[in-house]
């Protein structure tokens, strides 16, 4: 009994050390990465940063931080920002953003609040910590501007796991009840003959990226995407469901090349959209409608293959524009 009982008093001791090692090294980590983003270019300050949790966690905080591009002109504030984690599993980690936090864009002042925003990320146990998975959550959040203007949703999701190829990811989006500024739905909808939240923004994708997401990912050129498989886009907006699916793949350069096939319920009410907030010529728009009664054959949906080629988008022989770049 003697020697279990000295035994028990070693192994404590040892794991005491271990913790107390272990904190130091996670402030002494917390530190040198503030100074790092200093060094490139922002800039930092906080009031302090601070470990407990002794002797199960790692529990870090990070009071009073304040975050700013002085080239772009944009700051963030927090009163708070905490990074919790098991001390036997410091590669699984939680962060925590306050309720209530401060963005400072050219022009303007966002107040952001949330219920609950915080994220969970792990990576693999390795000198690399290359990514494993990221769950992002968010409660019901308010953003509001000095301009006159604010945003709300119920909820949202984000998720990101490997899949079974190498260097490729499965993305997962969901948000409940978005509400627009009230400014531009009395743009894009004068009538109201829309609800006021869009009911669902939905995404279900896999990428595929041309190195690993590690910690050397912020040298130099980060990671850029060279195949989507976009399996289901879906957003739903009163009697409008606008979906999509398809595959692009993409080269160094960011220009994409493929299919997206796009499936809209309601298009005539979501050409109306598009002319209100000037996305389509009110001249134009005839054009627009003739084409998708002959595409939707007097239905309510029309189907729209998207092609990317060479950098532009077009529908059949319909010319859409640039493609967006993925890099």
């Amino acid at each position: 009994m003697r020697r279990l009982t000295i035994l028990v008093l070693i192994l404590a001791v040892l794991y005491g050390g271990y913790w107390f090692v272990g904190r130091a090294a996670v402030e002494r980590g917390g530190v040198a990465l503030l100074s790092q983003l200093q060094d490139e270019g922002y800039d930092v300050s906080y009031g302090r940063l601070h470990t407990v949790g002794f002797p199960s966690r790692f529990d870090t905080t990070v009071t009073d931080i304040r975050l700013a591009d002085p080239a772009r002109g944009i700051v963030w504030e927090a009163p708070f920002f905490q990074i919790l984690a098991l001390s036997y599993q410091p590669n699984k980690v939680i962060a925590i953003a306050p309720p209530i936090q401060t963005i400072t864009l050219p022009g303007q002042i966002l107040t952001a609040s949330s219920d609950k925003m915080r994220a969970s990320v792990s990576v693999a146990a390795s000198t690399d910590l290359t990514l494993d998975t990221i769950t992002a959550e968010v409660g019901a959040a308010d953003v509001a501007s000095d301009a006159g203007w604010n945003l709300t949703l119920d909820h949202a999701l984000f998720a990101m796991r490997p899949a079974a190829a190498p260097q490729t990811y499965d993305l997962y989006f969901d948000a409940a009840n978005l509400r627009l500024p009230a400014q531009i739905l009395d743009l894009i909808d004068p009538d109201k003959t829309l609800p006021e939240p869009i009911e669902d923004s939905h995404l279900d994708s896999t990428i595929t990226f041309d190195k690993p997401i590690d910690r050397f990912a912020g040298a130099g050129q980060g990671p850029a995407p060279t195949h989507i498989a976009l399996k289901d886009l879906r957003i739903t907006w009163g009697p409008m469901i606008l979906s999509a699916s398809g595959d692009l793949s993409v080269d160094p350069a960011g220009v994409s090349d493929g299919r997206i096939t796009v499936l809209a319920t309601g298009w005539r009410q979501m050409i109306d959209i598009a002319v209100n907030a000037g996305l389509i010529d009110r001249g134009v728009a005839p054009t627009w409608i003739n084409m998708a009664t002959l595409m939707a054959k007097g239905g309510e949906t029309v189907d729209l293959p998207v092609t990317f080629a060479g950098g532009m988008m077009s529908v059949g022989p319909l010319p859409l524009g640039p493609a967006p770049r993925f890099r």
